[in-house]
């Protein structure tokens, strides 16, 4: 057994280079993943401010005209687009809507619109108003999409990391044997799995398989570390995320 691991238990650790990678990668992803999801909401917030003083603004001054539908489409909720004229000058715009007024209408059809006669691209359908509840029933999904996704990566990180310094702070040495060396990829890493077999104090067989970038010969002996109450979690020594505080 290498001689550095007779030390008491815990034994100290530290963070290898790949370790130290693993873990700011994951911060990393922890970090974008709220920076994204506060940019989705804080836009949201701000068209929400903007659509309610669009509102108050058409009620006041607002005219009204018939505009004409260009197009109809859900790809994020019930949208009409709709084209008028207001002194010679043509507009286009698209607007959310309810299913009902939707299902009423149909490319070529006119709508009922209300414009600022100061700035005419400021409009919206007469029958439905400018809101963000149909923007924050793609913004809170999304947002979560974002946050899931990110610490979803992060998880994956960190799980690179955290099981190997369990092991080599408190896991049991045993001498490993290799059983089999199959080439195969992790990921985008290319390289080889390694099947292994030890045995535990009270002579019983435990197996393990790890993933390395080199080969080894099957039959060649090997260390492994095993977590005492639980042989099913073990590795081979040296790990490659973590490393004895003192080597």
């Amino acid at each position: 057994m290498p001689p550095e691991l007779e030390q008491p238990l815990p034994r100290r650790v530290r963070l290898s280079g790949m370790g130290i990678a693993y873990c700011v990668m994951g911060a990393a992803s922890i970090v974008l993943g709220l920076s994204l999801a506060y940019r989705l909401v804080h836009s949201e917030l701000r068209r929400e401010a903007d659509n309610e003083s669009l509102t108050r603004s058409l009620a006041a001054e607002g005219r009204e005209t018939q505009a004409t539908v260009t197009r109809l489409s859900t790809t994020l909720g019930h949208v009409v687009g709709y084209q008028f004229t207001v002194d010679g000058q043509t507009y286009s715009k698209g607007a959310f809507i309810t299913v009902q007024h939707w299902q009423a209408l149909h490319v070529g059809s006119t709508v009922a619109i209300r414009y600022l006669p100061s700035d005419p691209a400021k409009s919206f359908p007469e029958s439905d108003p400018p809101n963000s509840q149909t923007h924050w029933l793609v913004v809170v999904p999304a947002s979560a999409f974002v946050m899931l996704l990110m610490f979803g990566f992060a998880y994956g990180q960190l799980s690179a990391v955290l099981p190997q310094r369990r092991l080599l702070a408190g896991g049991r040495p045993a001498r490993a044997v290799i059983t089999r060396c199959n080439a195969g990829s992790r990921g985008r890493s290319t390289g080889y799995f390694l099947h292994y077999d030890f045995s535990l104090p009270d002579g019983s067989k435990s197996q393990g398989k790890v993933f390395r970038s080199e080969p080894v010969t099957e039959g060649s002996s090997a260390t492994a570390l095993y977590d005492p109450d639980r042989p099913g979690r073990n590795t081979l020594y040296p790990l490659q995320s973590v490393k004895l505080a003192d080597a």
